[in-house]
């Protein structure tokens, strides 16, 4: 036998166990304790009144007599109604609803079959695509340039140490050589 049906017979074993555990744990969660078994005291009536959180308080009341200075906060129940893999299966299939939405950039133009095969219209190609980079750069960079050499103005209005200032001027600086290097490109 080849090794790749090994593998999706041990995989189908696996998801069968992993099914039959959660029926088995489902089955014995539910059942009433057998005749040799003590059985468990029923559980207290509901209050009819919503009253405060019981733990709560005690937790309070608890932590000053223990002396270990920390604040006890409730935690919220856990929904224990579906297990954790469907919501994560779910947030697979359908996204999370907590997730901003992607926002995707025109496509790129990719070369044809006689480009690829000409390699003076592939470098043509290459070069486009290098002065199409360098303007973007070069345009993204002007308001973020005006944006730190106002923020090193405040730092220094505001007193900041100099190596903090230092590493700013060290950015703008930075960023200033790549948009000339860019803006050479661009002239070519």
């Amino acid at each position: 036998m080849k090794r790749g049906p090994r593998i999706a017979i041990a995989i189908v074993a696996v998801i069968a166990a992993a099914i039959a555990g959660q029926w088995y744990f489902a089955i014995t969660r539910d059942m009433p304790p057998e005749a040799g078994e003590p059985a468990a005291p029923p559980p207290p009536p509901a209050p009819a009144a919503p009253a405060p959180a019981p733990a709560l308080a005690a937790a309070t009341a608890a932590a000053p007599s223990e002396g270990d200075g920390l604040r006890r906060v409730p935690i919220p129940p856990v929904d224990a109604r579906a297990p954790a893999w469907i919501s994560m299966a779910q947030a697979r299939e359908s996204g999370d609803e907590r997730t901003p939405p992607i926002q995707r950039s025109s496509e790129g133009q990719h070369p044809d079959a006689s480009m690829l095969a000409d390699h003076e219209a592939y470098a043509a190609y290459q070069l486009a695509q290098k002065q199409r980079l360098a303007a973007a750069y070069a345009k993204a960079a002007t308001p973020e340039l005006i944006n730190l050499r106002a923020d090193l103005e405040r730092g220094r209005e505001a007193g900041l140490p100099r190596e903090q200032l230092a590493r700013v001027a060290e950015k703008i600086r930075r960023i200033e050589q790549q948009r000339q290097a860019a803006a050479a490109t661009l002239s070519k």
